[in-house]
């Protein structure tokens, strides 16, 4: 069980996987993988609340599937912040 929540993808594997002749995987559709993964990490600790509430789930199990949740947030938080300071280097960087 992956603890972040979040599937590592090499970025190679993505070109070899869709044959030589296209094109590589691009950031859209990395970036949509991960916002879909996040997505996800989200909607099962919610389910996983509703089910303690109701019994159906141990609060032990849904004290994991938030802190699964949490961390996979707080990675992509981390990721964005990371792409905002790049940004932010770029556009400071002189020109000419």
């Amino acid at each position: 069980m992956n603890p972040i929540g979040l599937t590592l993808i090499n970025p190679a594997g993505l070109q070899a996987a869709k044959g030589a002749g296209s094109a590589p995987g691009n950031f859209g559709q990395l970036f949509q993988g991960a916002i879909s993964q996040l997505e996800n990490s989200q909607a099962q600790a919610n389910q996983a609340i509703t089910g303690a509430m109701t019994g159906h789930v141990t609060v032990t199990q849904a004290m994991v599937s938030m802190a699964e949740a949490q961390s996979t947030l707080d990675v992509a938080t981390s990721i964005r912040n990371n792409v905002v300071q790049a940004y932010q280097t770029i556009m400071n960087m002189p020109v000419g």
